[in-house]
């Protein structure tokens, strides 16, 4: 199988060596420097104690040789806020106009945007819950844990990619309603994620904290509710039970769940800071805040709810990656942010 994978960040990097290990041929559609790097060094990937040196193809634009032959599978592994992009990239490679395109996107809206640019029968949804860090251009990181999920948006069921991606070695597994994959692995995207981002505080610290972790539950709270009043239902993940986590969310007092979910975070994460942090300490002016809490707090509205924590999330997130709000306002600061989110209930 081809396989052209856009986006050869930390994800995008990882499923191009397992697909390569697993027989197929991966593209990886990068920026310049990491295609050129891609195509002198190859890809190492990590697993615990084991090492892969793999040779991966790469290329950087419309014309590059490698990206004139049919591919069976697309990847999109962008980060939201580039889903733009990654659709006009797919629409310009004539290799890719029959395609299956198979997101494994973070957050919501991503799964609506392609279909409405390419059909809905053409599109799965993914969720990867394999930690994944790139230490380096070509080198990633990857835990033992975790798999791939994926359901069809439309009516095709593209049933031929689970053994594809079964033959790379990772667990996969195919769900039947693509709504309900994405809230569920949302409901993991937004753990000890943006209340960290908000305070500059790693998990660890955010959960130490009762103040910054009433925010952090209020968080997921607001996301069950909506579920709810969507009618969505959580469903399991390879390796992460997300509906005994709405399960505990919804039971447990704040002091106990507080010590269940330190638990979770601490052996899931390790010493992988969430991502929201490492974009708001890296300074780069945009994160996929919109697509995780700020996509909460939307659906919430239109279901004839509210979600003032997420909203508050959302806006502070956006606000100290533009600039518009000094770092210093909310670092360290839960009650402030608390103060935040009040303020938001009265409006």
């Amino acid at each position: 199988m081809r396989a052209l994978i856009v986006g050869a960040g930390a994800v995008g990097t990882y499923l191009a060596a397992r697909l390569r290990l697993g027989g197929h041929e991966p593209v990886l559609l990068a920026r310049p420097a990491t295609a050129d790097a891609i195509a002198k060094n190859g890809v190492t990937l990590r697993i615990g104690d084991d090492e892969w040196p793999v040779s991966v193809g790469s290329a950087s634009a419309a014309s590059d040789r490698s990206l004139r032959e049919p591919f069976e599978l697309a990847v999109v592994a962008v980060k939201a806020y580039s889903t733009t992009e990654a659709i006009q990239s797919l629409r310009s490679l004539s290799a890719c106009a029959e395609s299956t395109i198979l997101t494994v996107q973070n957050g919501l809206g991503n799964e609506e945007g392609l279909a409405s640019a390419f059909g809905d029968d053409r599109i799965a949804a993914g969720a990867l819950t394999t930690a994944v860090e790139k230490k380096d251009e070509t080198t990633v990181v990857a835990a033992a844990k975790g798999g791939l999920s994926y359901a069809p948006v439309g009516s095709t069921p593209h049933n031929w990619l689970l053994p594809a991606m079964e033959s790379t070695g990772l667990r996969t597994r195919v769900a039947g309603d693509w709504r309900a994959l994405k809230w569920s692995k949302l409901c993991m995207n937004l753990i000890a994620n943006g209340v960290c981002a908000v305070l500059d505080w790693t998990p660890a610290q955010v959960y130490a904290n009762a103040a910054a972790f009433a925010v952090e539950r209020a968080s997921l709270v607001e996301t069950i509710d909506t579920m709810r009043r969507l009618r969505i239902a959580p469903v399991g993940l390879v390796d992460f039970p997300v509906p005994l986590l709405v399960a505990a969310v919804s039971m447990l007092s704040p002091s106990l769940l507080r010590g269940v979910l330190a638990k979770r975070v601490t052996a899931a994460r390790g010493d992988k800071l969430p991502s929201l942090l490492i974009d708001i300490r890296a300074g780069r002016k945009v994160t996929e805040v919109d697509a995780l809490n700020g996509a909460v707090a939307r659906a919430a509205e239109g279901a004839g709810g509210a979600a003032p924590a997420n909203a508050a999330i959302a806006r502070i997130v956006s606000g100290l990656a533009s600039g518009a709000i000094d770092r210093g306002e909310f670092r360290a600061k839960p009650d402030a942010l608390a103060a935040e989110i009040a303020r938001g209930r009265k409006h």
